[in-house]
């Protein structure tokens, strides 16, 4: 049995578990032993840390269960080896949330180009500050600060 910080009933009726980050994996496993299958991956930005909450379901049972955890420093791991669905919603997590999953196979960024400086839905993101996205000679995209140098 995995140590769990909390459990607790939504407004829907439906489970939600609080874990540690170092035992996410651990819970994840036991849940898809049981027939529970990723649906989607999700991030919210609070002051002082980053929720990533989970959501599962199990056909058979016709259940779902939220899985929630926390990280200060920006880093859970990847949810991939058990899912390859994982693949993209933590791509676009880490693009638009920051949040950095360990062990993950191609983490690069989803929407934005490589360049993109910060995580626009993160609160502490600068929305005064134009980035504009142009290509080079090659076809990649760059970004720059420079109204002249993007579209």
């Amino acid at each position: 049995m995995v140590d769990i910080l909390g459990e607790e009933k939504g407004k829907d009726g439906r489970r939600i578990i609080k874990v540690a980050k170092e035992n996410l994996l651990a819970l994840m496993r036991d849940l898809k032993a049981q027939g529970y299958n990723l649906s989607l991956t999700t991030g919210v930005d609070y002051v002082d840390h980053i929720e990533v909450v989970y959501h599962l379901y199990n056909l058979e049972k016709n259940e779902y269960i939220i899985v929630k955890t926390e990280t200060t420093d920006n880093h859970v791991p990847s949810l991939t080896p058990l899912w390859n669905a994982a693949n993209w919603d933590e791509r676009e997590e880490y693009d638009l949330v920051g949040i950095v999953f360990d062990g993950h196979p191609y983490l690069k960024r989803l929407f934005l180009p490589e360049g993109w400086v910060g995580h626009p839905l993160r609160k502490n993101y600068d929305l005064s500050k134009a980035q504009y996205v142009n290509m080079d000679e090659e076809g990649n995209d760059y970004v720059t600060f420079d109204p002249e140098g993007g579209w």
